[in-house]
């Protein structure tokens, strides 16, 4: 019995110590806002109308890589599409966009229509696509009033409310055939939040996550089908509660003890990130 005891003993604090060296996410000098609004608005309608949402799309480019918001596939018709939650008035400033917000401020902001179009045609050459690659920037904040065109250099200037209709009007033109690249191995970057000052976004190399149920029974989660972690850390239990969203809308709950994750972050590094470290991960 005093054996068994010792030895439980051992291995909790084993654990403790392992957990507490583990790998976090690297320091970043500028940190993107976890949950974004208008970009979690605008995956909810679209995911709500169209089976075919992935998120957080990249595509190589030169050393490094492109990414967009979302990619759309609608009988067979990719949309890559940017988010943008902008309020007040939004037109054109030059080669720029401007707002004049509610408050009576007036700001430049950088032309998302450029990176949009730069994507499509990224994306055609890596996947070798000679079909139509459809761009929109979409303003997300439901009280933004837009003084643009409805198109730029191709790339379409919209409202969330008119997204929806627009998707449904042009994919009907396209024959109803498949795109020759898997849907499911679309590149895709996984984001990782700590806290408010760590932040980390790349491809995920795992296709599954190693998991325990509520039963203690190991389990595999495909990582492709998974839209939403947030991590509960229960230290002196040495394990996360973690509640799992899939891209379907389903849930669960799962634990982690010690499992870590590879990631090949956009800057061409590879990065080991324990879970233990991590609060929210989005898909």
């Amino acid at each position: 019995m005093c054996a068994k005891l010792f030895s439980a003993i051992g291995d909790y604090f084993r654990s403790a110590a392992n957990r507490a060296t583990a790998a976090g996410l690297p320091w970043q000098a500028e940190v993107e806002r976890f949950g974004a609004d208008g970009e979690e608005a605008i995956c909810r309608l679209l995911r709500a109308h169209f089976d075919c949402v992935i998120r957080n799309v990249i595509v190589p480019h030169q050393k490094k890589y492109l990414e967009k918001d979302f990619l759309v596939i609608k009988n067979g018709a990719p949309f890559v599409i940017e988010v943008k939650n902008w309020k007040g008035v939004i037109r054109r400033d030059g080669d720029g966009f401007c707002q004049d917000k509610p408050n009576g401020e007036h700001k430049v902001v950088k032309n998302p229509v450029g990176t949009t179009k730069q994507f499509v045609n990224c994306m055609k050459r890596y996947y070798g696509i000679d079909r139509p690659i459809y761009g929109i920037v979409v303003f997300a904040e439901p009280n933004c009033e837009l003084d643009l065109p409805d198109e730029l250099e191709d790339v379409a200037l919209l409202r969330a409310d008119r997204l929806v209709s627009y998707i449904n009007a042009c994919s009907k033109q396209e024959k109803k055939d498949l795109l020759a690249v898997d849907s499911a191995r679309i590149l895709r970057c996984t984001r990782f939040y700590s806290d408010t000052r760590e932040f980390c976004k790349g491809m995920l190399v795992e296709d599954y996550l190693e998991l325990f149920d509520e039963q203690g029974s190991r389990v595999l989660l495909d990582t492709t089908k998974l839209s939403y972690i947030s991590a509960e850390h229960q230290p002196l239990r040495m394990r996360d509660k973690l509640y799992v969203t899939y891209t379907n809308g389903a849930s669960g709950v799962f634990y982690n003890r010690d499992d870590t994750v590879t990631v090949a972050c956009l800057d061409g590094t590879y990065r080991k990130i324990a879970l233990n470290k991590i609060n929210h991960i989005v898909f």
